[in-house]
């Protein structure tokens, strides 16, 4: 009889294979199964095709957007806006927008943007920042226009358009930095036009705003309210905060007469007439024996004035200043005070029933009092008692400035200048940065980051290590 071991072998090779066979079969299915998963979805999958029936404010978001600036503002202490004053820290920070409006960096925005400024810095959506000084401003018009200090590369520009041609019901574009949040668009309607005495931040402004329905935020202000053509036709500037959807901003060509003088002088130069005026009405109008209540009635004329001069009397009804139709009495003013002083302007009246025309010198009004800019960065008063090495000024941090720049706690100092010619500037450290450490030196205070640069040599490759809106970020720079 043989051994029954060796019986078992061919046995044993049919069921090692037969197992074998098995396993890859099942292996063979599973992965089938799987296949079969990685084939179902849960979804409808899209065309994903750009172009097709694409609303057409892309396309102005692509044209203009890049053009839109965040317009970054410093204060000294006890000097900005009243939410942001804290006699006991350092400086306060705001944010609000601004356009580009030619490539040589002229930046237009709103004046209580920039009112009080200590520094301004610009930044684009493409991450660039760049300080920028004010060169005019205008308060009751609540306009303010930058200027970039050094260009970097080409800027882009936003067209100006004719806000003239605006009609009741077309829609716009409102493009800013609404509560912060950078480079945000939202659209509406123009809902009036030639909406007047509006206070914005406490202050009457003058001229006719437009009113629209687009939302507008604080930090909206100073961007630009683009039409359908692609092209800035105003400049947001005031929200009503009692309702919803009610925002106004500033006609284009409003600010087109004021820029000249903005860039030229850094101020406007109102000229005056010397006439107190008031609405007509019907009745009113018939007993001056005229056949509408359209212009502006003289009620009275200032002695010496350039009215005076020019003969005009009370009871003297103006219907035409310099070619432009007087509807109402509120017209008169701003034709008025943005005609330049020394210039010859026709006016036509009706005075007792009968057209007349009359010419009047105008003279710019007596004692105005001119506006303090702040000081570009290189223009400021040397500090014997600061070192300028580095070229960096840097205030102590506080709670309040810790929760303003998103850094996680109070180490470091803040930066809130820089020369021009300061290698950490040309290194990239911006405005607003927090310097945390100078090499391998920690820094806690204003004193160990000015004993940390004193200890520098020229030519030394120096490394900071700095908080950027909340995140750690290091730079190196040859001193």
């Amino acid at each position: 009889m043989r051994p029954l071991r060796l019986a078992t072998r061919p046995f044993l090779a049919r069921l090692t294979l037969a197992i074998c066979a098995l396993v890859m079969l099942l292996f063979a299915g599973g992965t089938q199964v799987w296949a079969q998963d990685a084939e179902r979805v849960l979804w409808t999958e899209g065309r994903g095709a750009r172009g097709v029936n694409t609303s057409p404010f892309v396309t102005l978001v692509e044209e203009v957007g890049p053009a839109v600036v965040s317009v970054m503002v410093s204060y000294a202490p006890g000097t900005g806006p009243s939410h942001l004053r804290d006699l006991s820290s350092g400086p306060a920070l705001a944010q609000g927008s601004g356009f580009v409006i030619h490539e040589d960096g002229y930046v237009l925005t709103n004046f209580h943007v920039i009112d009080n400024a200590s520094s301004v810095d610009v930044r684009f959506s493409d991450r660039r920042e760049m300080s920028a000084q004010v060169v005019g401003v205008d308060q009751p018009t609540d306009l303010a226009l930058l200027k970039i200090d050094a260009v970097q590369g080409p800027l882009p520009v936003a067209p100006l358009g004719d806000s003239d041609a605006l009609q009741v019901g077309e829609y716009v574009l409102a493009i800013g930095n609404p509560l912060g949040l950078n480079h945000s668009v939202s659209a509406g309607i123009v809902s009036a036009l030639g909406r007047r005495n509006l206070p914005v931040e406490g202050r009457e402004q003058q001229g006719d705003f437009i009113q629209t329905d687009a939302p507008i935020n604080p930090g909206n202000s100073g961007g630009p309210l683009v039409s359908m053509n692609g092209e800035v036709i105003g400049i947001n500037t005031a929200i009503n905060r009692q309702g919803q959807g009610i925002s106004f901003a500033i006609p284009i060509n409003m600010v087109k007469t004021l820029l000249p003088q903005l860039q030229d002088r850094g101020f406007v130069e109102r000229s005056w007439l010397g006439v107190r005026v008031q609405d007509l009405e019907p009745m009113l109008a018939t007993s001056f024996r005229l056949e509408s209540a359209a212009g502006a009635l003289i009620t009275e004329v200032v002695e010496m004035s350039p009215a005076a001069q020019a003969a005009l009397q009370e009871g003297d009804v103006i219907t035409h200043f310099g070619g432009r139709t007087i509807l109402t009495s509120d017209d008169l003013p701003w034709y008025v005070s943005t005609t330049p002083a020394g210039s010859t302007v026709d006016v036509a009246i009706m005075r007792a029933g009968e057209r007349q025309r009359v010419e009047v010198q105008m003279q710019a009004i007596p004692d105005q009092a001119r506006p303090s800019l702040p000081l570009a960065a290189g223009n400021l008063p040397a500090d014997p008692t600061r070192p300028t090495r580095f070229g960096v000024e840097v205030a102590p941090m506080t709670a309040r400035l810790a929760r303003q720049v998103r850094a996680p706690d109070e180490r470091g100092v803040l930066v809130t200048g820089m020369s021009d010619d300061s290698p950490a500037r040309q290194g990239g450290l911006r405005n607003r940065d927090i310097i945390v450490e100078v090499g391998a030196t920690p820094i806690d205070s204003q004193e160990s980051f000015e004993q940390a640069v004193a200890a520098l040599s020229t030519g030394e490759v120096v490394r900071l290590k700095i908080i950027r809106r909340g995140r750690s970020v290091y730079l190196a720079f040859e001193r």
